[in-house]
């Protein structure tokens, strides 16, 4: 029997933080589309009424591109307001997935190092946590709050007039640094007001701290990922070279983990070009390139989970040592455990791969579509629209049916409380205790014998298997409905 030590399961913290985040990132996105700033901008575009059937592809192209603008420029104003459902959803799974994930020893997750490499491989592992905790930091340091928003302020710096007069400030400035003199007296500076400026400083310092934290997580960490996925593939190069079945899987997940890395990159700076476009260009909020810097930013966002999450799984094949200090390579573990592992690997591998191709694909054709794919697009909206009013009405529905059963008898939730005790006594106890408005009513008269309890509770079970299959055909007829 193979003996397990601590590292073979130093994996699961950091597996399953990454789930919880990327979790967060994908089903924060899906509800800030039922927030009530979205679907109020959504209703004013033509996505509810357009005819899909009669519609051409250039009208459904049309719509589709006023539905894109109706999310904000970058995914930080999507998520800073933590008091809304979906801004609770992403601080409350991102901090719980990056508190577990901090937890990992990073170490024993690659190769071991000897000498002076043991020590600068522990430092980087050790900048690797740091950098993961900026998760958390990130999920408590918004870009809005009550007396400070970095997009008010772009649109307000993009937008206002400039004025040749100097305000209190400049003049102060040119005055200690002669040296500017001379440009600070040619300069057209921005017309604020002594409020707008002091909201300026605000908000400067408080976004200087929420991209530095986001700076941590989506390009510090990326880079130390980088340099243990090299000193892994050095370690690893002899197995690599002798066709090893476990270094064979490590190298495919590594071919994935390394195009997340160059993917990530792209898609940030991509994300940037259009971030700081918002600060210059007057007209940027009502471009048709205002959804591309958002994109941008949750495509590199949901492939920095995913690049952790296959961290994780690249740790599955890697050796790991045993108590008594020999290696236990993957080929011996045994053989459920490896073709478990192959498989989960494997999906994730070509998922993850699949997106991070897609993401470049449409950085490197500067994220536009033709009218066939966004009338495609649309039509997924609205398919997915529909189920989701499909679900609600079936939630409401037996919502609706249960009341109805808890009230039918006029004694709310003591009746159907008596019923099941009724149902599951049977005959085999003796006639259930009576409520106090049943003895009443009995005026004093014995209970029933055991022979009609026990019909009794025949007689609830029937009355409660017919409730559940009407409950059954009412739910599949409010399908229909909706499908047709």
């Amino acid at each position: 029997m193979l003996e397990t030590s601590e590292a073979d399961w130093a994996w699961v913290p950091l597996y399953g933080g990454s789930w919880l985040c990327f979790s967060a990132i994908m089903l924060t996105r899906q509800m800030y589309k039922l927030s009530p700033g979205f679907r109020k901008r959504l209703r004013n575009t033509r996505f509810f009424e357009v005819n899909t059937a009669e519609a051409s592809e250039a009208e459904m192209a049309s719509v589709m591109l006023d539905a894109f603008r109706c999310y904000p420029a970058t995914v930080s104003e999507m998520v800073e307001d933590s008091a809304s459902a979906h801004g609770m959803v992403f601080r409350a799974l991102m901090v719980t997935g990056g508190l577990a994930a901090t937890g990992t020893r990073l170490g024993q997750l690659s190769a071991p190092a000897s000498g002076g490499f043991a020590l600068l491989l522990g430092t980087v592992h050790a900048l690797r946590t740091f950098s993961i905790c900026s998760v958390v930091g990130f999920s408590f340091a918004p870009s809005g709050g009550p007396d400070y928003d970095v997009s008010q302020l772009r649109d307000e710096l993009a937008a206002s007039p400039r004025s040749a007069k100097l305000q209190r400030g400049s003049r102060h400035l040119r005055d200690t640094v002669p040296w500017i003199g001379a440009w600070i007296d040619d300069a057209q500076l921005k017309a604020l007001s002594d409020e707008r400026r002091e909201l300026l400083t605000r908000t400067a310092v408080a976004g200087m701290i929420h991209m530095v934290l986001a700076f941590l997580m989506l390009s510090v960490l990326p880079a130390l990922e980088l340099i243990v996925l090299l000193w892994d593939a050095h370690s690893f190069a002899p197995a690599i070279r002798a066709c090893s079945p476990w270094a064979l899987a490590w190298s495919a997940l590594a071919a994935v983990r390394l195009l997340h890395i160059g993917c990530i990159a792209g898609c940030l700076n991509y994300f940037l070009f259009f971030f700081y476009s918002g600060f210059l260009n007057p007209n940027f909020a009502s471009s048709a390139a205002f959804y591309k810097g958002f994109w941008a930013e949750f495509a590199a966002a949901r492939m920095f989970a995913q690049l952790m999450i296959l961290a994780a799984a690249a740790s599955w094949f890697v050796p790991h040592y045993q108590q008594d200090g020999s290696p236990l390579l993957f080929d011996e573990r045994p053989l459920a455990g490896r073709a478990v592992a192959v498989a989960v690997a494997a999906a994730h591998g070509a998922s993850f791969g699949r997106f991070a191709l897609r993401s470049a694909w449409k950085s490197l054709r500067n994220l536009e579509y033709s009218e066939a794919e966004l009338a495609s697009l649309l039509l997924q909206w609205r398919r997915a629209e529909g189920l989701f009013q499909s679900l609600l009405d079936a939630y409401l529905l037996s919502l609706q049916a249960l009341q109805s059963t808890l009230t039918a008898d006029g004694s709310g939730p003591e009746g159907l409380a008596a019923q099941l005790c009724r149902l599951l006594r049977g005959g085999s106890r003796g006639p259930p205790e009576a409520s106090p408005p049943e003895r009443q009513r009995a005026g004093g008269q014995q209970g029933s014998r055991p022979g009609e309890a026990g019909r009794s509770g025949a007689e609830g079970g029937l009355t409660m298997l017919r409730r559940q299959l009407s409950w059954a055909r009412q739910f599949r007829g409010a399908l229909k409905m909706h499908d047709e």
